[in-house]
């Protein structure tokens, strides 16, 4: 069971959203204006947003990223009319830990809804060790990355991934290792997927370093190198 928030400017699917929520015993704070989500962010404890980027007052996107500044590690799914694939990457690359088209069965959307609260479960009870490789220490239990000592937000996804490859340095993981190691049998997703998260990790870590840590192997995976690739637990 957790907490909630949803967000869209369509009533019905607000109801329609809550109903089967409700139904899993999940509670549920709804919105139809990003103002009201901004303070409810603020006022609650969220365990999972669930918002729509079709908004027909507001960017949409921009409202997921003035999600993700209020709540750096609250998982996020967009769930959208929006089908488009380049839609589904912007969104992801943006901000979203996971992105939901419309119309959706109630089975799947309660999966994904599982899925991301027990992921979330599991990164905030990792135990308070960091790892630290070269410029890059990892804080577990805080949810919080440094790179040369500058604080960088990661999502609960893109924290797992890069805790995944830290944890095996010098060793190329392939898309499905990372998805299983990284994310669990329960992620729901392609591997193309992983290209989006790696792209979104070393975007956000690249401007702090002195060296590419993350590295393509065309035809398998990844692999995280390092100057010094032995880690230390801080």
């Amino acid at each position: 069971m957790g907490t909630v928030l949803a967000l869209d400017d369509d009533r019905l699917q607000l109801e329609l959203i809550t109903f089967l929520l409700r139904q899993e015993e999940h509670r549920v704070h709804t919105a139809t204006d990003p103002r009201v989500a901004y303070d409810l962010l603020r006022s609650k404890v969220i365990d999972l947003i669930v918002m729509e980027t079709a908004l027909e007052h507001e960017d949409g996107f921009r409202v997921c990223q003035q999600i993700r500044a209020l709540q750096p590690s609250t998982p996020l799914m967009i769930l959208s009319q929006r089908s488009d694939e380049s839609e589904i990457v912007r969104g992801l690359l943006i901000a979203a830990d996971d992105y939901m088209t419309k119309p959706f069965t109630p089975r799947l959307f309660l999966a994904h809804v599982h899925a991301l609260l027990r992921r979330g479960r599991v990164n905030r009870g990792q135990c308070e060790q960091g790892l630290t490789i070269d410029e890059i220490r990892l804080d577990l239990h805080a949810m919080h990355v440094e790179v040369n000592g500058r604080p960088v937000r990661l999502t609960p996804r893109e924290l797992s991934l890069l805790r995944t490859l830290m944890e095996n340095p010098t060793r190329v993981l392939s898309r499905e290792q990372l998805i299983e190691q990284a994310w669990g049998p329960q992620f729901i997703g392609t591997a193309r997927m992983v290209d989006v998260y790696v792209q979104r990790v070393r975007k956000k870590i690249q401007p702090h370093v002195t060296a590419g840590y993350i590295h393509a192997h065309r035809g398998f995976g990844y692999k995280f190198e390092a100057r010094a690739a032995i880690p230390t637990v801080a």
